[in-house]
């Protein structure tokens, strides 16, 4: 599959914009778990596409996984629970794929620290507090 770079940057774009607005991130689950797909990127490694949009997540439900159900997940979550596990687990996101399983990827690590520094100063602190919160509750 040929990768449009603009159309990719475009999308990640509007991922990272979106998710921050509304504190929300889409994904595919199924019966076995979260839908991945192989890398274009690196050897022997999946990915786990990532939808900024309920409508982007569909569409890649339609078009490639028919039998997985669209899913949210908050922000917050993504960002420390799942991106943090992901990394631990060396699998890749995908951001705002399209329905034909074409987009950029990128290392969890790399993805958190994006969407952070997007974010402004007052949101990140209050999330920062918030996960300071739970770490001081376990």
């Amino acid at each position: 599959m040929i990768r449009d770079s603009a159309t990719c940057q475009s999308n990640h774009e509007r991922f990272v914009t979106r998710v921050i607005e509304f504190e929300t991130v889409w994904y595919l689950s199924g019966e076995n778990g979260t839908a991945i797909c192989e890398s274009y990127d690196f050897e022997d490694c999946d990915v786990i596409m990532f939808f900024s949009d309920k409508a982007y997540a569909k569409r890649a439900k339609e078009e490639s996984f028919p039998e997985f159900e669209v899913q949210s997940m908050s922000l917050f979550d993504f960002l420390f629970k799942w991106l943090v596990g992901m990394s631990e687990d060396r699998v890749g996101a995908g951001t705002n794929w399209t329905g034909d399983l074409v987009g950029f990827e990128f290392d969890p690590q790399d993805l958190k620290e994006q969407i952070e520094g997007a974010m402004d100063s007052e949101m990140l602190s209050g999330y920062l507090e918030e996960l300071d919160r739970q770490i001081a509750e376990q």
